[in-house]
């Protein structure tokens, strides 16, 4: 015994090194992960040789003898001190973290089998850990939904879709962004239903800034004969496959004669996972509830700088069938760093998915047009200082236009129009149109956007400004 505790932190480095070793072999990040180590190593083996020293020089002391019973857990709480530390000091985002974690996978396993004797004999602790954990997690899953709804997503509903709630955060019966009920678009005046993500729902501005709003009183302006409402259909990270299935769901209730559906950098991506979700549940309805475990997993996804981190994981995994490593793109906005070439048959989902909802509101009876939003790495770098998404946009300029010439090549091939508003934004003389800490648009960005809309508009003959009101 004496000489297993001689040697344990030398079998805790020494294990750490075999762990590093095996990730290495199991994961296809290169040497990337052995440079996410030392950063950390930095940090750890001197704080795990002052441990040792320590317990040398004071080994007669009670509380010497308490420490090295339980030296491992310190050394691997000492592990994640100093992970957390490397992580605050460099400048890599969650890349540091995501390696880390392609460690730990492979190293607490295996610091458990190493000390399987000192395990077995505290059996009573692991069955009341085992125990302990299970309740956590049952209550978790029965008080999560109401947890859910209470504090973590009050405005939104947890299913596939993850609409807005009716009545919460200004909208009316059906979850939209309006203050007017579904009964107030009558067929008599001439409805617009604006349908995208976050900036075209815009909840973080008072309703009369957001564009669709903005778009209703210039449209008036055009054509004040009309009776002219708009009705914001969008919400937070939806996308065109979530679009339509709304679209088809509750747009006859607006009569809506003219359809604007917007398209954001991130909608091809969230289209691919909403796609394979709704695969993998073998859904035609709402799909199951979005649960507190899914949160969890969402709040360290966003730690390590991912959209999820299990499939993160499985993407880098060797043994993991290549179908399942390149199904969908790890990075969210991938179009902007590779040719069109390489991503266009990820886009075309999107593609199919527009599609979809052009057909939709045409048996609805609305014309439709499409607008391509851009991110303001796409017209202007120096907005949003402190928006900690910068990070996930490509270091070059190189590749980042291509979902605009992906539109373009797609312009020929349809009856509608579709639009960029990206030399709008070049040609606007404000600044900042964006929030300081987030790549959405401010007052003035959703000013900019509707302003183009209804020229976009007007010019294709959308309008009904040369008609009489009924």
């Amino acid at each position: 015994m004496n000489s297993e505790r001689r040697f344990a932190l030398a079998r805790l480095v020494g294990s750490a090194f075999l762990a590093a070793g095996l990730t290495l072999a199991l994961f296809t990040n290169r040497i990337r992960l052995l440079a996410a180590l030392g950063d950390v190593a930095i940090f750890w083996l001197p704080a795990v040789a002052v441990l040792a020293l320590t317990l040398r020089l004071f080994r007669n002391a009670s509380w010497s003898k308490g420490l090295a019973r339980n030296r491992t857990g310190i050394s691997i709480a000492l592990f994640i001190a100093s992970s957390v530390v490397a992580w605050s000091l460099t400048s890599r985002g969650g890349r540091l973290a995501r390696h880390i974690v392609e460690f730990l996978v492979v190293w607490l396993p295996m610091l458990l089998l190493l000390n399987w004797r000192y395990w077995l004999r505290r059996w009573r602790d692991l069955i009341a850990t085992a125990v302990s954990s299970m309740v956590v997690i049952l209550s978790l899953w029965l008080a999560g939904p109401e947890i859910m709804r209470r504090w973590i997503l009050p405005q939104y509903a947890l299913d596939l879709d993850h609409r807005p709630r009716p009545g919460t955060d200004q909208t009316n019966e059906d979850g939209v962004y309006t203050s007017r009920p579904a009964s107030a678009f009558g067929p008599d005046g001439f409805n617009v239903i604006c349908i995208g993500d976050s900036f075209t729902a815009n909840p973080h501005l008072p309703p009369e800034e957001r564009f669709p709003d903005r778009l209703e009183a210039l449209l008036r302006q055009r054509c004040s004969h009309r009776v002219i409402r708009v009705a914001n259909f969008g919400w937070v990270s939806s996308s065109p496959v979530l679009q339509a299935r709304r679209l088809r769901e509750i747009g006859s209730r607006y009569h809506p004669a003219l359809v604007v559906q917007a398209i954001d950098m991130t909608d091809f991506h969230d289209d691919l996972r909403a796609t394979a979700r709704i695969r993998r549940l073998n859904l035609d309805g709402r799909g199951r509830d979005v649960t507190i475990f899914h949160a969890v997993g969402a709040a360290v996804s966003r730690l390590l700088g991912t959209d999820d981190y299990g499939e993160w994981l499985r993407a880098y995994f060797v043994l993991a069938p290549p179908a399942q490593r390149t199904e969908i793109p790890r990075r969210r906005f991938f179009p902007l760093f590779q040719p069109l070439s390489a991503t266009e048959p990820y886009l075309d989902t999107t593609w199919r998915a527009i599609l979809e909802t052009e057909r939709i509101a045409r048996s609805q009876g609305a014309r439709f047009a499409l607008v391509v939003f851009p991110r303001y790495q796409q017209y202007n770098s120096q907005e949003a200082p402190r928006d900690l998404e910068k990070r996930a946009f490509p270091p070059s300029d190189e590749f980042i236009l291509e979902p605009f010439r992906f539109f373009e090549t797609r312009r020929g091939s349809v009856s509608f129009p579709i639009h960029s508003l990206r030399e709008d934004f070049l040609r606007a003389y404000v600044f900042p149109t964006c929030r300081e800490d987030d790549p959405h648009w401010n007052a003035e960005g959703n000013r900019v956007a509707a302003e183009a809309l209804a020229r976009f508009l007007e010019a294709d003959g959308l309008l009904p400004c040369g008609r009489e009101t009924t």
